[in-house]
């Protein structure tokens, strides 16, 4: 099996997460309508923790380039819980135990978005608050439809006339 080439320009979605050692920042990347690489960066850390990050994720991308021999499941499954001496257990539906576990409740949460739906939710984070209820924008979103119908149907109906009359 070949592994997939990375495009010069890549979709990513950013994740901040808060672990035991800092801010720990996972970059999801997506080509071909897939996952194919993960970076994680460790706020504003080198040494050891940093380089080990590198080559946990590095080893990732490399199983997801190469097809669909290993599914994010996985992944996430053989990182969570992994613990380090600095956990983060508070507030305990949130506790990240490690960088690994922080990377694979990433995984877990976005890793199985295609291309489009890392895009719908990037476009649905940088909108725009809304005034509007739910049930309002539902509304609203209902109106806006019909309007592009009856307007599409009035452009056919004019073309269809405009075609008769010039034969």
């Amino acid at each position: 099996m070949d592994k997939t080439k990375r495009p010069k320009v890549v979709g990513a979605l950013i994740v901040k997460t808060v672990t035991g050692c800092g801010n720990l920042y996972v970059q999801l990347g997506w080509w071909n309508g897939k996952l194919n690489e993960v970076f994680a960066t460790l706020g504003k850390s080198g040494g050891c923790a940093m380089s080990f990050n590198e080559a946990l994720t590095r080893s990732i991308t490399a199983g997801l380039r190469f097809g669909e021999s290993v599914p994010v499941s996985e992944y996430v499954k053989q990182l969570r819980g992994i613990r380090c001496p600095t956990p983060m257990p508070f507030p305990k539906k949130d506790a990240v135990m490690s960088c690994p576990d922080a990377i694979a409740k990433v995984l877990e949460e976005y890793g199985s978005l295609t291309a489009e739906g890392m895009i719908m939710l990037i476009q649905r984070l940088n909108a725009p608050p809304s005034s509007l209820s739910e049930e309002e924008e539902m509304k609203e979103a209902t109106k806006r439809v019909e309007e592009l119908k009856a307007e599409r149907e009035r452009e056919s109906l004019e073309y269809t006339c405009t075609k008769m009359v010039l034969g």
